[in-house]
């Protein structure tokens, strides 16, 4: 596809979306053409507090990884059980990492100038990952995060009682599914508070436009 071909496309798309607004602006409905602006300002407000989380998040995730493999990888062999252990909470680690990373919504200086369908989408289908990420894959992540501290600890606190094996291992267990339900109801507001109105507004401009 050329260059002219491409560009004709946007411009066809963007005089579309000017229309809509216009439309939506005699009918009194909710979009009008400024607030393309306000949500493209919400949406960059929002992402910023949700890039610090995932900093934040990939930064515990680093020091995992730095404990796993130089304190305890290279402190000594273990048994099979115990590499399976390791194994399965770094690739547990490493794919939610990646997958939370890729619902980042990269705003360019001519998608916050140029109203674009493509970029709306891109938004949208961003936005229901991380809901899919929430519903199915963080839950399928615990279950593996516990398999993998169930294995890993069955070596690991060897040289302790079991009274106090079991106790260590119930700890762990009960600080990690804490943070997890704190952090998914904090994801939970930000959603209801922030991105469940721009996903609607989305939806509502798209269904527009595919009329």
């Amino acid at each position: 596809m050329s260059f002219h071909v491409v560009w004709r496309k946007k411009k066809m798309e963007f005089e579309k979306l000017k229309d809509i607004w216009k439309e939506n602006k005699a009918k009194n409905t909710s979009i009008e053409p400024a607030e393309y602006d306000d949500l493209i300002s919400q949406v960059k407000k929002a992402e910023k507090k949700v890039i610090i989380r995932y900093i934040v998040m990939t930064f515990f995730m680093s020091f995992a990884f730095y404990v796993f493999i130089e304190k305890l990888l290279s402190v000594k062999k273990y048994d099979d059980l115990t590499y399976i252990g390791i194994y399965l909470l770094l690739a547990a680690m490493i794919s939610v990492g990646v997958m939370v990373w890729s619902t980042v919504i990269i705003l360019k200086k001519n998608n916050i100038s140029n109203p674009s369908i493509d970029f709306l989408k891109n938004i949208n289908r961003k936005l229901k990952r991380r809901t899919l990420i929430k519903k199915i894959i963080i839950p399928v992540y615990l279950a593996a995060i516990t398999v993998g501290i169930t294995l890993v600890y069955i070596e690991v606190l060897e040289p302790f009682t079991a009274y106090l094996r079991i106790l260590l291992h119930i700890l762990v267990l009960i600080f990690i599914y804490a943070v997890s339900i704190i952090a998914t109801k904090r994801e939970n507001k930000l959603y209801e508070r922030t991105y469940k109105p721009i996903e609607l507004k989305i939806n509502e401009l798209l269904n527009e436009y595919e009329k």
